[in-house]
């Protein structure tokens, strides 16, 4: 079930180069304090012409919200991204919350395995930060995905987060030897389906676009992963035919 969609004004007083083409934004509402949301929802940003842009909010939820943190990939050669950027460095925008249905309103009383492609790892941010305020107790996987080394845009955080109950496997599928990368390579499910024996009894949720979710839940159920135990924004705003 999803919350109330709440439609306001927000002030950006930061946005902040994080690394390459990513961006961290800083909302704040205008008046009172953020709509209530589930860890791993999204938000709707309103640009010109009717149109919106969707992206996962960062922030864990809490109680009297007043802050809000967004990851924001900047692509010059979009139209919407530049729009979307000249709004945002006015410093107000209109945004509706909340939206999404892979959320952790309910916790599994299971294992939990969080796999993002790019600036997808936004979304596993809100839901990992969610686990460790309520003290979540079962173990948690990250398996985080970008092309290079340099594009791991907060590669220090996860490495804070881990811990005996929170592994942190981060994978680079072009990594160079210029890059003296000591991570994983290739792609995300590669390195899932290798450790697939102790994340067999996981709930599994995936952020990235619709051709990484697809090619990774493909992967995963040849290897005998169950697809109720998959979990993510693609099946509801792009679902096979």
């Amino acid at each position: 079930m999803q919350n109330r969609v709440a439609t306001q004004s927000y002030n950006v007083p930061e946005i902040q180069h994080l690394s390459n083409d990513v961006y961290r934004v800083i909302l704040s509402p205008s008046e009172g304090f953020i709509p209530e949301y589930k860890a791993g929802q999204y938000l709707l940003i309103h640009l010109p012409d009717d149109q919106v842009s969707a992206f996962s909010i960062a922030s864990a939820p809490v109680i009297r919200q007043a802050r809000l943190e967004l990851h924001i990939q900047k692509l010059p050669d979009r139209e919407n991204s530049t729009a979307l950027f000249n709004q945002l460095e006015q410093g107000q925008i209109k945004a509706s919350i909340a939206h999404g249905l892979c959320h952790l309103g309910e916790i599994p009383n299971k294992p939990l395995t969080f796999i993002a492609a790019g600036t997808g790892f936004a979304q596993m941010k809100s839901m990992i930060e969610h686990c460790k305020n309520i003290s979540h107790n079962k173990k948690l996987n990250l398996y985080w995905g970008a092309r290079s080394p340099s594009d791991f845009y907060l590669p220090n955080l996860p490495i804070q987060w881990a811990s005996d109950d929170l592994i942190y496997h981060p994978v680079a599928s072009e990594a160079h030897v210029k890059d003296e990368w000591n991570g994983r390579h290739g792609m995300l499910y590669e390195a899932i389906i290798a450790d697939k024996e102790s994340l067999s009894n996981s709930e599994i949720y995936i952020s990235g676009s619709p051709t990484m979710v697809y090619a990774t839940v493909d992967a995963l159920l040849k290897q005998g992963f169950e697809e109720s135990c998959m979990h993510s924004d693609v099946f509801e705003y792009a679902p096979r035919t």
